[in-house]
């Protein structure tokens, strides 16, 4: 795999220098470097963690005709010292992103995109490409874009999890096979974007997805539908986003209905911009044990949205979250300098089974530097202060957990 790597970034780089010849390839990369200091277990007494990390990929891209759109993108993904030695090789090397897009076949006002691809919609809280990590989000699927000028429909069939292996020779103890049907993990859905007007606009999603492992006769690990949808609106220098969204179906054998619901306000003054938000997503009441009442956001980013140091939504052990905050950001005027200050109060929304609601504080400061055009130089730091909750989930560990970075992101 490293030979054909080195092969393809050869090929790529030689195409780039004849571009003259080969006119339309396009080029692209990006390297994702980030130091962290881990204090986020809520103890003093213990020595933080360290860790590095670097994401690097490498695309081309190239439309023919404009009828036919090829992107294939390679990434790499490692934390520092992982081989454990300086002469092992990890096999780190994967596909991102390798698709072709058909545009406007017989004439259709539609694309068709096929293959493995990250999908990017709205504010990224239904579906993201999760960016922050180093290693990052892409579905293998199909994607079509219906009108996509005017009535702008998204229409997608996405593979999670092929648990059976492909079949290349179809001998005889094949067949038949076992189960009733492929115990695949597929989701179908569609995003609608409506322009309601120059300064609001409202999108739509509706997805459902499917783990058809058998839990229970007749019941799949997994039949899931969330619809939900997000509102902008612009007024000057007052800004808004609300969002909500409702889950129906079953985990197993329980049912499911889960909702969740975001508004936040910012106001720009000057070079200050300053925002009031609430996220509230559903969770189980212990006196109910038998429903599943927990909103999940699966293919979210959801460290945008839930604090930077990422306890939630995956330590609320099914409680739900309730989550007020205030966020504030200030540009340095004649600087490339922008400094972020938020501050977070999260909840259960439903309370533990001893009475307790409060999971903690956590404040979240960001530096960034501009240093040339597509890279930017980033530090963070991070401080939570423990609610009753967090005590319960981490005793005897009590005190503030703390987690800083410093990181560099550079597009080619």
């Amino acid at each position: 795999m490293k030979k054909i790597f080195v092969l393809i970034v050869f090929i790529i780089f030689f195409t780039n220098s004849f571009a003259q010849e080969l006119n339309g390839w396009k080029l692209n990369g990006q390297i994702q470097l980030r130091s962290e200091v881990d204090g986020r277990d809520f103890s003093n007494s213990t020595h933080p963690l360290t860790f590095a990390s670097i994401r690097t990929r490498l695309g081309v891209e190239k439309t023919f005709d404009e009828k036919v759109q090829l992107f294939v993108q390679f990434q790499d993904s490692r934390v520092f010292g992982e081989e454990g030695s300086p002469t092992t090789y990890t096999s780190n090397v994967d596909l991102y992103q390798g698709y072709l897009k058909i545009l406007k076949p017989f004439g259709w006002d539609l694309s068709v995109q096929a293959g493995r691809f990250s999908i990017i919609y709205g504010t990224e809280r239904f579906f993201g490409a999760s960016n922050w990590s180093y290693i990052g989000r892409s579905f293998d699927g199909v994607r079509f874009s219906v009108m996509p000028d005017c009535w702008d429909l998204d229409l997608f069939a996405l593979t999670l999890n092929e648990s059976v292996s492909y079949i290349n020779n179809p001998a005889r103890g094949i067949y038949p096979f076992p189960q009733k049907e492929t115990p695949s993990q597929s989701i179908y859905g569609f995003y609608k974007k409506n322009k309601l007007s120059d300064k609001s606009k409202f999108d739509i999603t509706g997805f459902y997805e499917i783990d058809r492992e058998d839990v229970a006769p007749d019941t799949n690990r997994i039949g899931l539908f969330t619809l939900g949808g997000t509102y902008w609106g612009n007024y000057g220098d007052f800004s808004t986003v609300f969002e909500a969204a409702y889950q129906l179906g079953n985990r197993g054998v329980r049912d499911v209905n889960a909702y969740m619901l975001s508004l936040s306000g910012f106001y720009k003054i000057n070079n200050t911009t300053l925002g009031l938000g609430a996220d509230i997503l559903s969770g189980n009441s212990p006196d109910n044990p038998d429903k599943s009442n927990a909103y999940i956001p699966s293919y979210g980013t959801n460290h945008k949205f839930y604090g930077y140091m990422d306890y939630f939504p995956s330590n609320t052990s099914g409680l739900g979250l309730n989550d007020f905050y205030f966020k504030s950001t200030f540009d340095f005027a004649g600087t490339d300098f922008s400094l972020s200050a938020d501050v977070h109060h999260f909840m259960s929304n439903q309370k533990s089974s001893d009475g307790k609601n409060t999971f903690g504080q956590e404040i979240d400061l960001t530096l960034v530097y501009k240093f040339v055009k597509g890279t930017n130089i980033i530090w963070g730091g991070s401080l939570f202060f423990q609610g009753d909750i967090m005590k319960a989930f981490f005793a005897p560990r009590e005190d503030t957990a703390f987690w800083t970075y410093l990181m560099i992101t550079a597009n080619l």
